[in-house]
């Protein structure tokens, strides 16, 4: 069942053409990031989604239902959100949640749950002023999943952050994987490879991979193989090295690395021949590019 759906969304500034033509779709359950290069569209993009810009073309739908009919079904992170310093933690969630319609017992319980699910339930009390910008991006998220909302939207919910509070966040985005359906944008593409299902990557305002972690990975294959030996290959190597099958070959110490013409038969050619050698095989693996290095093939075109 797919929960977002959006077809040809379009958003102008002036001459300028933010995001053009945008299709997308976010399948229930689905963890799925929004990555590209700063000005590539991401924020406004998401804005369009959460209705604080109205898109100029295009639809957006929820559950199959117009998004502005469903709003209280999102929850959103902006990529810097702002509290009110001299409130505590459960003041804010308090709050929050009666321009919720939440209410009286129910709300007080779910402030307690969210809090203890974020890990600031023991800084409850504590003023928000004095909260570091990770214990505040925990309260971001803590505010946006008070509702439990069906979608969750978090605009690059870790880009400011150290190293500590980014853990911090990251493992809570982890965990709430299995609560609800998540669209977050990112330009930190190990974020994105550690935590999500899907990507969609954007470039100058287009969506220009939309694809699961899963095949992005299996597209990413090479034609370079690397057989590591447990003994010293050097005769084996420079018999098969000798085979028309190789742009390139070469050895260093006990690991040998092919750069192979054509990808299957020379895998299966290769393959045999180790077998036949001998030789103890350590390892044998077909390398893939990184996300980084599709990444940067995507946005360099």
């Amino acid at each position: 069942m797919t929960t977002l759906a959006v077809q040809n969304l379009t958003k102008k500034f002036g001459s300028k053409k933010a995001v053009s033509a945008v299709s997308l779709s976010v399948k229930d359950g689905e963890c799925v990031a929004l990555i590209g290069p700063n000005g590539a569209g991401k924020t406004t993009l998401i804005n369009m989604l959460v209705q604080i810009l109205k898109p100029d073309n295009g639809t957006i739908l929820l559950d199959e239902k117009p998004i502005h009919l469903l709003r209280q079904q999102i929850g959103y992170l902006p990529q810097y959100p702002s509290f009110y310093g001299y409130m505590t933690a459960f003041e804010c969630l308090r709050f929050m949640g009666k321009l919720s319609n939440m209410k009286g017992k129910q709300l007080e319980e779910r402030i307690i749950a969210v809090l203890e699910q974020v890990g600031l339930l023991d800084e409850a009390k504590k003023k928000i002023a004095g909260y570091s910008g990770g214990m505040r991006q925990r309260l971001g998220i803590a505010q946006a999943i008070l509702h439990k909302p069906k979608l969750l939207v978090l605009d690059e919910p870790v880009s400011a952050l150290d190293p500590i509070g980014r853990r911090e966040v990251i493992t809570l985005i982890e965990a709430l994987k299995s609560e609800t359906t998540i669209l977050f944008s990112t330009h930190i593409l190990q974020d994105a490879a550690e935590i999500c299902d899907h990507i969609a990557m954007m470039r100058q305002g287009e969506i220009v991979l939309d694809s699961s972690l899963d095949a992005i990975k299996q597209n990413a294959s090479t034609s370079i193989f690397e057989i590591e030996f447990v003994q010293d290959p050097e005769a084996w190597f420079d018999k098969v090295k000798q085979n028309d099958k190789w742009n390139r070959a070469e050895r260093i110490g006990h690991l040998c690395r092919f750069d192979a013409k054509e990808l299957v038969t020379a895998r299966e050619w290769l393959l045999a021949e180790a077998l036949k050698s001998g030789l103890d095989v350590e390892r044998f693996e077909n390398i893939h590019e990184s996300l980084e290095q599709v990444f940067m093939k995507k946005v360099s075109k």
